[in-house]
């Protein structure tokens, strides 16, 4: 039941991840192309950006050690399970990429906020951090048109 929760929740959490990382992104790369400078908007877009990627981090570190029957069996083994496609990712490549993305997205806000407010340095920081982050989330994807790919959204029922 736990696994079944977590998974959902994980599932579903992750779309908060893409819109944030959307719209803090879309925000960034506008105000740097327009010369606009920092404000407490964006620095409240940013942590809130941050946040929600820690959320799902947590949730995900939360199924990988206490629910996930597949990141058990890759906990016991990882030379097992690196010669296996689907234990390699969910019990590797998935949560450190991931963990990863979250250390980029804490590098990037804080790389961000140690520059003067009053330029468009913070937005090109931040958005270099987002660019990054988002490609090492977007290969930890487990994709549906893989061979262990998962359904983009998921029900408690499924």
């Amino acid at each position: 039941m736990l696994h079944a929760l977590l998974l959902w929740l994980h599932s579903w959490f992750r779309w908060a991840v893409v819109v944030t990382t959307l719209v803090v992104g879309a925000r960034c790369a506008w105000a740097w192309a327009s010369g606009k400078s920092w404000s407490q908007r964006d620095a409240a877009r940013a942590r809130v950006w941050v946040s929600v990627l820690d959320t799902q981090v947590l949730l995900g570190m939360l199924l990988y050690f206490f629910a996930s029957p597949q990141a058990a069996i890759a906990r016991q083994s990882l030379r097992a399970a690196w010669s296996d496609p689907s234990l390699r990712f969910f019990g590797i490549q998935h949560p450190l990429s991931m963990l990863a993305a979250a250390a980029i997205a804490h590098a990037s806000w804080v790389w961000a906020r140690r520059t003067d407010d009053a330029t468009r340095e913070p937005f090109r920081r931040l958005g270099l951090g987002i660019l990054a982050a988002i490609v090492l989330i977007l290969l930890a994807i487990p994709w549906p048109f893989l061979t262990y790919g998962r359904p983009l959204t998921r029900f408690p029922w499924q």
